[in-house]
């Protein structure tokens, strides 16, 4: 199964244990495959910089290296994509995470923001990806 992951999802699988953190190691061990853009990537590496994070340089590269093992990360979608989804999300930054959903062809989108699971029929939560995943086992 590969599933589409947003920038707080990662974050939150990155810093908390939880559902999360479970998806994450869940990729990495190949269960299933986590992609993403280099968009929500950059945003997830920006929230590791910041003061109130309180991460040293070599914690926020360690988890930064974690990302990278268990997320398969691909480039920006195409301009012509973002526009086939404008109109379907108010918030202008939630362009490039749909377009890239759907240029990378993903089963499902994963991410806590409602609205914009919503604006794909394959938006999910991260608990229901890992009851997808897991079924009787979680």
């Amino acid at each position: 199964m590969k599933l589409f992951v947003d920038a707080n999802t990662l974050i939150s699988g990155l810093l908390y244990r939880g559902n999360e953190r479970l998806l994450l190691e869940l990729g990495r061990y190949g269960t299933c495959d986590l992609v993403t853009i280099e968009y929500v990537r950059g945003e997830v590496e920006d929230f590791l910089r910041r003061p109130a994070v309180r991460l040293s340089d070599d914690e926020r590269r360690r988890l930064m290296a974690i990302h990278d093992r268990s997320v398969f990360v691909s480039g920006n979608p195409p301009l012509e994509k973002i526009r086939e989804v404008r109109g379907r999300v108010r918030d202008e930054e939630d362009l490039l995470v749909l377009a890239g959903f759907e240029a990378l062809a993903a089963d499902y989108l994963v991410m806590g923001d409602r609205e914009l699971r919503q604006a794909t029929p394959k938006g999910i939560t991260t608990r229901r990806a890992l009851e997808l995943l897991l079924g009787e086992f979680k």
